[in-house]
C-alpha cells in the first residue's frame, strides 16, 4: 500500500476493505469543509423514486444560501460499477424530489431553514456526485457521461490513528481530529453536554476556547456526578436537537460543528 509523509508523521493508505462505508461517511461530514465551503454535508438516506426504480443515497451537500444542492452517493471502489453503483445513481438523477425530502434534510440537519429548504427541494433537481475511496479513470468516463460528478478521497492512517486525505489525487489535506460529539438543549441554555469526555482538553472549572461559525466562544468545564458539560456566559446561536462534533483543525484550533440531529447515527 501507498504511504505519505507528513508533519513528521508517516500514513498509510488504507485498503480498499479497511473501512467501512458508514466511516467513510462520518469521516466525509466531520471534514465536509474540503469537498465544498460554504455548504453544509448531512446524511440523506431517503428512499428516491423514479420511473418504477428506488434508490437510497447517503448524503445531501446544500449551500449555506439556498442555491444549489447536491446528493450525494457514497461508494468504495471494491462495489460494481455496473450492476450496483450506475443504476443507482441513475435513479437519483431522475428521481423526484418535495416537500417530504425537504423535511427530512431538515430533521437531520435542525440548522437549516425548513422554508428555504422547501424552495430550493422544490425548485431545483439536484446534481448527483459519487464519492469514492479509490482513483479510476474507467468510473470516471462512464459517471461523467451520464452526467454524474465523480470524486475521489483517498484516505491515509497513522499509528496514531491520524488521518489525512488525498481529494482527486491533490495534495494531502490533514483531517481534523474528533475529540466528542455533543448536545445542546434548550432547557440548559448556553451549555453543551459532551458525550466523550476523555480526550477533552479541559478540567473541571477550566476554560475552554472553540471556533464556531468563525467566532471563538469561551467556554468553562463542568462535571456532574453523572454527566459533562461546557457551558459559556455569553450568547450563542445553538440549534436544540442538534448534535454538534468538537474537533482538532491542523492548526490545534479546537472547533465546534454542527453535524446532524440528536439521536441520530452521524
Amino acid at each position: 500500500m501507498a504511504k505519505l509523509r507528513y508533519d513528521n508523521d508517516w500514513f498509510h493508505q488504507l485498503s480498499l476493505n479497511a473501512l467501512p462505508e458508514a466511516q467513510f461517511e462520518d469521516l466525509l461530514i466531520q471534514n465536509s469543509e474540503m469537498i465544498r465551503q460554504d455548504a453544509w454535508l448531512v446524511r440523506f438516506k431517503r428512499k428516491i423514486f423514479a420511473q418504477g426504480s428506488a434508490a437510497r443515497a447517503d448524503l445531501a451537500i446544500i449551500d449555506r444560501q439556498y442555491r444549489e444542492w447536491f446528493v450525494v452517493e457514497v461508494e468504495m471502489r471494491r462495489h460494481s460499477l455496473y450492476e450496483h453503483v450506475l443504476p443507482q445513481v441513475r435513479t437519483l438523477r431522475d428521481g423526484y424530489y418535495g416537500p417530504d425530502e425537504a423535511e427530512y434534510l431538515v430533521r437531520n440537519l435542525p440548522v437549516l431553514d425548513l422554508d428555504h429548504t422547501n424552495e430550493l427541494v422544490r425548485g431545483l433537481s439536484p446534481k448527483v456526485v459519487v464519492i469514492a475511496d479509490r482513483a479510476d479513470a474507467s468510473w470516471a468516463d462512464v459517471l461523467n457521461g451520464a452526467d454524474i460528478q465523480f470524486i475521489t478521497i483517498e484516505i491515509f492512517k497513522s499509528d496514531f490513528n491520524r488521518y489525512i486525505f488525498s481529494l482527486d489525487g491533490g495534495l494531502p489535506q490533514r483531517a481534523a481530529d474528533l475529540i466528542s460529539y455533543c448536545t445542546y438543549s434548550s432547557m440548559l441554555p448556553r451549555q453543551l453536554q459532551i458525550e466523550s469526555p476523555t480526550a477533552l482538553p479541559a478540567f473541571h472549572g477550566e476554560p475552554l476556547i472553540t471556533l464556531f461559525d468563525g467566532q471563538a466562544i469561551e467556554w468553562s468545564r463542568l462535571d456532574t456526578k453523572d454527566c459533562c458539560y461546557l457551558r459559556t456566559r455569553g450568547p450563542i446561536r445553538l440549534r436544540a436537537g442538534a448534535r454538534y462534533a468538537l474537533l482538532r483543525g491542523d492548526d490545534g484550533a479546537i472547533i465546534l460543528k454542527i453535524v446532524g440531529a440528536r439521536g441520530k447515527r452521524v
